[in-house]
């Protein structure tokens, strides 16, 4: 389902732009079914839209799940990643047992500060403070350092 937003996206050139990507703590999930939405995902569907109308959205996935954000009329394609680390279905639905990451494509470095701002406003001291690093390193492979200069590079 989510896939066709991101197949356009690609037809469309927009994941040829320059990439950012950021890595976050949802602080709420939303229980879908078989999986759970973090509130990442929410601040990227309801921004997009406000700006550009013919905005185009989708996800796919169960543990790890996917969501596609396709704005062709500001040139700006996101994907935000949420995996899970949970041991058991009891506590999947959990926030501090999911870490996601975000790759926001476009050449407007306006729209990744604005993104950025209001997912960094979910947390009324920030998002850095409640990042776990350890689950990041984990489930994405990347380093505390170059987590840290990504966020503070926008804010």
């Amino acid at each position: 389902m989510g896939k066709g937003v991101k197949k356009e996206a690609m037809q469309l050139g927009l994941t040829n732009l320059p990439k950012y990507t950021f890595y976050c703590q949802p602080k709420k999930v939303k229980a879908k079914a078989s999986k759970v939405k973090p509130d990442i995902a929410y601040v990227v569907e309801n921004w997009m839209p406000s700006i550009d109308p013919s905005t185009k959205m989708g996800e796919s996935g169960g543990r790890t799940s996917e969501y596609f954000y396709l704005a062709p009329g500001i040139n700006t394609y996101v994907e935000v990643t949420s995996r899970m680390f949970a041991k058991s279905r009891f506590t999947m639905y959990k926030a501090e047992k999911q870490v996601s990451k975000f790759d926001i494509y476009t050449n407007n470095e306006e729209h990744v500060r604005a993104i950025v701002g209001n997912m960094n406003a979910i947390w009324d001291d920030g998002m850095i403070p409640h990042l776990n690093f350890e689950k990041l390193k984990k489930k994405f492979k990347v380093g505390k350092d170059d987590i840290i200069n990504a966020w503070n590079a926008f804010l």
